[in-house]
Order: structure tokens, then C-alpha cells, then sequence
């Protein structure tokens, strides 16, 4: 796992302890917020563990506090539910990933790892660091989201809404032959693309505008409310940058619960 996608790894497990409405397990086991806390001590413990191998000492892992009913009772009362729970998975994921991205070369080095399931030691013996923290952000991650997620509410039996707003959803597209623009053409073109979604907004036909940053095809996201896709198609394409060939227009019609979004005036970023 690349390192800076460690932290990414915990995002649905924390948007689970965010929604909340969990049950209590059937069997007597771990609550929602009792696995959570384990999953957070288990990556600061993880994590400690790491620091000290990148600094050149020794050292060696031990769960058995990252299961104490006690110790994790009184964590979850510390934190403040799930909401403080959520905020220490988060804060836990980023040290473990700065600790994995200091380690370099001494990823490979061994660690005595003792860990404990069930009252049973199921695993007692020497673990390369890197790959246990890759296993912990892995494997051992989606056991307890499993875990958490047997817990969820019925998220799928609620029902759909009643009422829908309707936009026009406008995508530019970088085109493959894409003309070749000198710094300031591309400047003076890149003013007249944000005044076309100034003159859009004044009339008040878009919504919202921006930018897309980490995709080589769609450069930016417009939302429009004039009642046809076709009609904010003929006004996606008034756009200078589109006219000079810079982006293309794909345009469709997106719904989304009424009342669900609301507007003020300068809700739309000016960057492209």
C-alpha cells in the first residue's frame, strides 16, 4: 500500500462511526464504539512501534492493551463517542502513515509481534514493520469495518425522496487536439472562461462552477438550473474557452432531493 493512501484507507470506516445508529451486537461482543477505540490504540500502538524502528532502536508489539475491556471503556469515555472516536481514527491513520513514511529502507526490519483474539495468542513471532502496518491498514481494517457494519442500521431501507430538484450537470472536457495556447493567451482565455461563469451567475442560470484538479480529461464541473439540457448546453458553449476549443461540453440532467442544496451569491470558484 503506498503510503499516502494509508490514511485514505480508514475514510469509510470513519464515515461509518459518523453516521452512527448502531446497534448493540447480539452476542455480547464489541460495540460499535468498543472496536473503534481498539482500532485507533492499535494504530498508535502500531505506530509507536514504527517511530522507535525509524529512530534506530529495538523494538517489539504487544496488543494485549489494545483489547483490555477497560482500557478501551475508558478510552471510548475520554474521546467523547463516536464523533471523538471518528476524530482519533483519523488522527491515528496520519501518524501511522508518517511513521511508515519515515522508516525507508528499515521497512524490512523485524518485530517481535505478539497478538491475542479470543484469550488465544495467535500469533507470536517476527513480523517485517512495513508489512505489519500494510496487514493492519488491510486486513485487519476491514475485519473490524465488517465488524462495525454488521452493527449499521438498515441504511438501504430508507426511503428514496419524495420530491426532486433538477439541474443540468455540464462537464468540459479537455479534447484530445486541444489547441496550443502561449502564456498569455492562455491567460487572457482563462479570464474570459471565468467571466462567462460571472455573466452565467449574474443572469442566473448557474449555480455553481469550478474546477477539477487530479483527472487529465474533465477540467470542470458547472451546474446549471434553466429547465433543458439543451438549453445549458447552447449556454455551456457560449463559453469563450469552449468556442477557441479549449474544452468541449458534455451536458445531462441531474436530480437530487428537493430543497437539498441552497444558493448564495458567490458559491462557485473562479479557478480553472
Amino acid at each position: 500500500m503506498a503510503t499516502e493512501r494509508l490514511t485514505a484507507a480508514y475514510a469509510p470506516f470513519v464515515a461509518a462511526l459518523l453516521a452512527g445508529g448502531f446497534r448493540n451486537p447480539a452476542d455480547g461482543g464489541w460495540t460499535a464504539e468498543v472496536v473503534a477505540a481498539h482500532v485507533a490504540k492499535n494504530n498508535d500502538l502500531i505506530a509507536a512501534t514504527a517511530e522507535l524502528i525509524a529512530a534506530g532502536a529495538e523494538a517489539s508489539y504487544d496488543n494485549a492493551s489494545t483489547i483490555d475491556a477497560v482500557e478501551l471503556a475508558a478510552y471510548v469515555a475520554s474521546v467523547g463517542g463516536l464523533a471523538g472516536l471518528a476524530a482519533e481514527i483519523e488522527r491515528t491513520a496520519a501518524r501511522l502513515e508518517v511513521a511508515r513514511g519515515a522508516l525507508g529502507a528499515k521497512a524490512d526490519t523485524p518485530v517481535h509481534v505478539i497478538i491475542r483474539d479470543g484469550g488465544e495468542v495467535v500469533q507470536d513471532g517476527p513480523i517485517p514493520i512495513g508489512a505489519f502496518i500494510e496487514g493492519n491498514a488491510t486486513y485487519h481494517l476491514r475485519m473490524h469495518h465488517e465488524q462495525v457494519r454488521a452493527l449499521e442500521p438498515d441504511w438501504a431501507a430508507v426511503a428514496p425522496p419524495a420530491e426532486f430538484d433538477t439541474y443540468q450537470l455540464i462537464l468540459l472536457v479537455r479534447p484530445p487536439d486541444q489547441p496550443k495556447l502561449d502564456e498569455a493567451a492562455t491567460r487572457a482565455l482563462g479570464l474570459e472562461h471565468l467571466g462567462h461563469f460571472r455573466k452565467m451567475h449574474a443572469a442566473g442560470f448557474l449555480k455553481v462552477a469550478g474546477p477539477i484538479e487530479g483527472d487529465d480529461e474533465f477540467a470542470d464541473i458547472c451546474l446549471y438550473q434553466v429547465g433543458s439540457v439543451e438549453r445549458a448546453r447552447m449556454l455551456a458553449e457560449d463559453d469563450p474557452a469552449v468556442r477557441a476549443g479549449r474544452f468541449v461540453v458534455r451536458a445531462m440532467t441531474w436530480y437530487t432531493q428537493q430543497d437539498a442544496l441552497t444558493w448564495g451569491e458567490n458559491l462557485y470558484s473562479l479557478r480553472s
